[in-house]
């Protein structure tokens, strides 16, 4: 009886040390890119950015979970170039995803119109008002 309860004991102690351990070293780092078609601004930038790709540096912790590893995301940084220096500014990550939102609905100017667009029928109507016979009125 003795023997079992050293077991338990001793599996208890070595599942504490485990936990202790992971937690630890259950964090990881992520880069990846983002791209805007036109410039932006979201809270604690000092000006609008110019469109392009920039790079976001993710970083999450591991939860414990029972069925399967869950990560949780505990900071988001946006790497801006200011007077020549690279420098990594903390970004919400919702209001990111917005910003984003946004900036892919806008219709690119350089692009043709779409078929369905406002735009487009009206063009189309006139064009074709443009082809038929006038008749002289009196």
């Amino acid at each position: 009886m003795e023997r079992q309860r050293f077991d338990f004991v001793s599996f208890v102690a070595v599942r504490q040390f485990w936990k202790v351990n992971r937690r630890m070293a259950t964090t990881r780092h992520t880069s990846t890119t983002v791209t805007f078609q036109r410039p932006f601004i979201l809270d604690g930038f000092e000006q609008l950015q110019p469109a392009g790709s920039y790079t976001l540096d993710i970083e999450e912790e591991l939860l414990d979970a029972l069925l399967s590893p869950v990560w949780k995301r505990t900071s988001t940084a946006m790497r801006l170039t200011r007077h020549g220096a690279v420098e990594q500014v903390p970004v919400d990550p919702e209001q990111l995803n917005d910003a984003l939102a946004r900036d892919a609905a806008q219709p690119d100017p350089a692009k043709p119109l779409s078929s369905s667009s406002p735009e487009a029928r009206r063009h189309r109507a006139y064009s074709l008002l443009g082809r038929l016979p006038h008749r002289n009125r009196r």
